[in-house]
């Protein structure tokens, strides 16, 4: 259950980065994303799957922590 833990927060970290193509971290990363402009429906599916993922992870936090005390 770790791993999967640890696969949506990996996720949630790219996506967020992806969404954010103008942030001074990762440079190369974002000039190459630059070249791609995101119309409007794609930025809101990107903002879902975000939006999913994070309420993934954060379930998965609470599930770990019951494990962990029970």
């Amino acid at each position: 259950m770790r791993f999967i833990w640890y696969l949506v927060s990996l996720i949630v970290i790219c996506l967020v980065l992806i969404n954010n193509p103008k942030a001074n971290n990762l440079n190369n990363f974002s000039k190459q994303l630059n070249t791609v402009s995101f119309t409007r429906s794609t930025q809101q599916s990107l903002n879902w799957l975000i939006a999913c993922n994070v309420i993934l992870f954060f379930l998965f936090t609470i599930l770990s922590l019951l494990f962990i005390y029970v």
